[in-house]
């Protein structure tokens, strides 16, 4: 039970892409009614933060559901060019980086303070990271801004999952009395989900530039 609960982001976010397959299209339609739930959502939990069978609200508090949405729009970008999968999570792959970050926010919150002493502060600079990004994730931003700069803007994305993944696998603190790095156990599925990310990006994106690269030598 300590091992779902403990990674829970990971097993919702199959469930979470299932919804989005089929129901991808009415959350691009109604992009800020879905947002403002989320907000709304998050805002209550972050108030009230009650306990659900022994554990504060799992799902937001704890970030897990925000991780599930993170997720979805990572993978996207390693998923096979023009397949199913890929054509119904790039629709709406702003649509999730932004209600994802809104469920992350009750999570950085309610743990700032214990950041701020040096534990697990990978998680902190991973949200600090998310703000221009999910700020110029709104069309209407990002249509005033040049391309090539959002594209790059939006390369620091990598930085804040590799925060992400260090934040998830393993617990730690840079406090000067009581420093400590320490791999979580209960954290091994993250380490197989990077290494899924890794591979499927070697052979999606890395691969395929290389074989262009190539022909365009020769021709």
């Amino acid at each position: 039970m300590d091992f779902i609960i403990g990674n829970i982001g990971v097993f919702i976010a199959p469930i979470l892409f299932v919804l989005v397959f089929y129901f991808g299209k009415l959350l691009h339609k109604n992009q800020y009614i879905f947002e403002l739930g989320a907000l709304i959502t998050s805002f209550i939990v972050y108030l009230i933060q009650l306990d659900f069978i022994g554990v504060d609200i799992t799902l937001i508090l704890s970030g897990h559901l925000s991780l599930a949405f993170f997720l979805l729009v990572m993978f996207t970008g390693v998923l096979k060019k023009n397949s199913k999968a890929k054509k119904a999570l790039s629709l709406v792959r702003a649509e999730l980086a932004i209600i994802g970050f809104i469920f992350l926010i009750p999570h950085g919150l309610t743990r700032l303070d214990l950041a701020l002493t040096g534990y697990n502060l990978t998680g902190l600079f991973a949200f600090i990271i998310f703000i221009p990004l999910i700020f110029t994730s709104f069309m209407h931003i990002r249509k005033k801004m040049n391309p090539k700069h959002w594209k790059q803007l939006h390369k620091l994305a990598y930085i804040a999952y590799f925060f992400i993944y260090m934040h998830l696998a393993f617990n730690f603190s840079i406090h000067p009395d009581y420093g400590f790095f320490i791999q979580d156990m209960d954290a091994l599925l993250y380490h197989l989900v990077l290494f899924i990310y890794i591979l499927l990006r070697v052979i999606y994106v890395v691969v395929p530039k290389v074989k262009m690269k190539k022909e365009k030598q020769f021709v």
